[in-house]
């Protein structure tokens, strides 16, 4: 591959590290110090932004492919590193582009999945026994049948499942920690990293965890199953489904939960500094305006929100 200037492949190295997990606070100072030390550094990551921006019209294609197709091509996607696809765009490759940032506009694994939403997108689906299931953004979910008996796997994201009133079987819905049983209810279940956490919206819902352990919820309360069993939750950690009318209802929650929300509705990436990440949070935001709740939380929190290009935004506390 043909050489890079030292100043792009210094941003290259930049972007790597900053979509590596949740950037630290030293990682995203030192990240904003080498940005402003040199006018060439400063112009290294805007042409970088800027060939991340061209259309994504390989990726689109990929979406009318049949599914055998889809899940071939997926995994060739994933087989270069990021930094080999980074130079690839930054070399005036756009397909390079467009497969780097496919993840961010429609999740690649969304290509083999029975039901999923890209970045900003909701949608329902009827289930073959008149059930209603709605993904929020960024949601993949399997469906099977089992004896008869439906079954969805959550895979990513979260859902909300009505069980049609006349449904002859209860529809399970199976998570790496769990399993949640529901007929003639109505629940939401959310897929976190090492956790699932269920809320019954109304009737009761069983829950089964991994290792045995079993409850039985109520209307309005939830519960965290990880690997160490069932863990019932404080009201205002209990999850709504609020994001079915675009919104964001947020009780205490820390800012770094508030910004994991509102980035799968946003395609730039949204960095917190740890120095910002634990503040609190209480209000309402709107889904479909990120741009006006980042305002919001600007000008009811301490701390800044600073961009950097199209594809970054980074949210620090305020100095004195």
């Amino acid at each position: 591959m043909p050489s890079l200037d030292p100043a792009t492949e210094e941003a290259i190295d930049w972007m790597v590290r900053l979509d590596a997990g949740r950037a630290g606070a030293d990682v995203q100072q030192r990240f904003a110090q080498w940005h402003a030390s040199d006018a060439r550094h400063a112009e290294a990551w805007r042409a970088l932004q800027q060939r991340l921006g061209q259309p994504l019209d390989t990726v689109r294609a990929l979406d009318s492919r049949l599914p055998g197709q889809a899940r071939e091509a997926r995994e060739v996607l994933l087989r270069p590193t990021r930094r080999t696809l980074l130079r690839a765009v930054a070399l005036a490759a756009p397909v390079g582009a467009g497969l780097l940032l496919a993840d961010r506009v429609q999740p690649l694994g969304a290509l083999i999945a029975d039901f999923s939403t890209g970045t900003g997108e909701r949608r329902s689906f009827s289930l073959a026994d008149g059930s209603e299931l709605t993904l929020n953004a960024r949601t993949r979910v399997d469906a099977s049948f089992v004896a008869g008996a439906p079954q969805l796997r959550l895979r990513e994201g979260d859902i909300v499942l009505q069980v049609a009133d006349h449904a002859a079987h209860p529809v399970s819905v199976l998570s790496a920690e769990s399993v949640t049983r529901v007929l003639g209810a109505r629940v939401m279940v959310r897929k976190e990293p090492q956790a699932t956490r269920v809320t019954a919206l109304a009737h009761k819902v069983e829950v089964l965890a991994a290792q045995g352990q079993g409850e039985v919820l109520r209307a309005q309360q939830g519960v965290r199953i990880s690997a160490t069993g069932i863990q019932r939750l404080a009201d205002n950690q209990v999850d709504g489904a609020d994001w079915l009318q675009g919104l964001l209802v947020v009780n205490r929650r820390p800012l770094s939960y508030v910004l994991g929300e509102l980035q799968r509705y946003r395609r730039d990436l949204l960095r917190v500094s740890d120095a910002a990440a634990d503040i609190l949070v209480q209000g309402v935001f709107p889904l479909g305006d990120v741009d006006r709740a980042l305002l919001v939380l600007s000008e009811t929190l301490p701390i800044t929100v600073g961009r950097y290009g199209p594809w970054l935004t980074r949210i620090d506390a305020r100095t004195k």
